[in-house]
């Protein structure tokens, strides 16, 4: 009688210990989430969460929230042959994912890595429910997920700020948190994926059973787990790819984001900061070469070549923002100001400026705005383009980048300056032969004003007449004697 009672009391808890999962699987990198009955009750408290990925996998991570930018992010790394890092993290766009220490997360038993070299990260979280960027209701049949990876060498390392390189795979998917609503254990992988049935489980003598009820807490936020009971199997790894799997009627809906996102972001970068530190500069220095006819053949030329690699460089930083997440940040908002202003502004001012030229010889006030525009643009863009590198947090690039920039600035400064002076010098010389033409006008000014004042009045230009004829025959009578 003793012996049935305690089988008995092992089967109800270990049906107690039993909870609801929803899954997401994707090339056997998977993410399972259990929603204990009293926080869906509450929309707040703790969840629960596996996150597991094969070996070969150097970073994976799974986030609340449909893109990068403002996500809550769960980083799960190597810390060694046997342990996990847990870094929970906050997206922001293109860049690395920042160390969020706000994060109340809990690796718990079951956490490490397995003899074939995968990773499982068996995770409690307390306050999943809202975060710096964003929120999730707990009993939404369709919440909003990513995840990302990277393949390559384990990282080993157990700090849990670590820099982790772009990501070579991404997705967003959904989940039905519905479907994985119930339960009441502490650590409901360790229960559901390394227990035994209750009947296997009471002849063995129950301890499993009683571990997932008590649920024995590894480490904390940010380090490393060691596996003190084993490596739980991954729940959702089924050795295919899924985006519907798992327990308890999972919904779910993958949407890739491939593998070109690196390249699109180093293909944005490069055609944008040759743009502003070469070829846009260099048009704009070549109205001061001394040639004849460097508008129509140079000047003009370069810079229809420089607005279609312009519209090609924003396309593709339109296609990458919109891949990542990050359309309205403020790098993306100084760009289309810029492209707008060198695109629709820009070239119908010089335009007009240059037909009014060979038409009259003469300035506009749309050509002193088309040359300033264009100066303030280039300055913009350059600092601009600064931004988004230093978004990557790619040092690599960032540094040469400012280098780059300064030294073109004092070459663009130097040539203005160059040209200002001698134009001023010119101007000196010019305006001192205009300054003696106007003396000698003004030395012949009087005489010639004296005439004009003698020949306007009649009466002084008979007087005057005759005192000169007087002055002649006096001078005659003279030569005759």
């Amino acid at each position: 009688m003793g012996l049935s009672s305690y089988l008995t009391g092992i089967a109800v808890l270990a049906t107690a210990a039993t909870a609801q999962v929803a899954t997401y699987s994707n090339n056997n990198e998977a993410f399972s989430v259990n929603i204990p009955s009293d926080t869906a009750s509450a929309g707040s408290g703790p969840i629960y969460f596996q996150i597991s990925a094969p070996s070969g996998t150097q970073w994976v991570s799974f986030g609340q929230g449909n893109r990068m930018s403002g996500s809550n992010m769960f980083v799960v790394y190597a810390q060694d042959s046997t342990n996990v890092t847990l870094s929970p993290r906050l997206g922001t766009g293109h860049s690395m994912p920042r160390y969020n220490s706000d994060a109340q997360v809990t690796l718990l038993d079951g956490s490490g890595i397995a003899s074939d070299g995968s990773m499982v990260a068996n995770v409690r979280c307390d306050n999943c429910e809202s975060w710096s960027g964003g929120s999730m209701d707990f009993t939404d049949s369709s919440s909003s997920w990513i995840h990302a990876s990277r393949s390559g060498d384990a990282m080993d390392t157990d700090d849990a700020s670590a820099s982790i390189q772009q990501h070579n795979t991404d997705t967003t998917f959904s989940l039905d948190l519905t479907s994985g609503t119930g339960g009441s254990s502490s650590n409901p992988f360790v229960a559901q994926a390394d227990e035994p049935p209750a009947s296997e489980t009471a002849a063995a003598t129950g301890v499993s059973s009683t571990a997932s009820q008590t649920g024995s807490v590894s480490q904390t936020s940010g380090t490393a787990s060691t596996a003190t009971s084993g490596v739980s199997n991954p729940l959702a790894s089924s050795g295919s790819d899924t985006t519907s799997s798992g327990n308890s009627g999972t919904s779910a809906s993958e949407r890739t984001g491939g593998d070109n996102t690196q390249m699109l972001l180093s293909a944005h970068g490069i055609i944008m900061s040759v743009l502003f530190l070469a070829l846009f500069p260099l048009a704009a220095l070549t109205l001061y070469l001394p040639t004849t006819k460097k508008v129509r053949f140079i000047h003009a030329p370069l810079q229809v070549l420089g607005t279609i690699l312009l519209i090609v460089g924003m396309s593709l930083g339109i296609v990458l923002g919109n891949r990542i997440g990050e359309i309205d940040g403020y790098h993306q908002s100084i760009g289309f100001f810029v492209v707008a202003m060198l695109v629709l502004f820009q070239p119908a001012m010089g335009l007009y400026q240059h037909l009014h030229y060979h038409k009259t010889g003469g300035r506009t006030i749309f050509g002193v705005m088309h040359r300033w525009l264009g100066r303030s643009m280039i300055i913009l863009g350059i600092v601009n383009g600064g931004l988004g590198w230093h978004l990557t947090h790619n040092a690599g690039a960032y540094t040469p980048y400012a280098v780059v920039a300064a030294i073109v600035f004092l070459i663009y400064i130097s040539v203005l300056v160059f040209a200002w002076y001698k134009s001023r010098k010119s101007g000196d010389l010019e305006d001192e032969k205009a300054l003696r033409q106007r003396r000698g006008y003004e030395m012949q000014q009087p005489k010639e004003a004296k005439h004009r004042r003698l020949g306007s009045d009649p009466a002084n230009a008979y007087e005057h007449q005759q005192q000169s004829n007087s002055r002649r025959g006096s001078h005659t009578i003279s030569s005759r004697r």
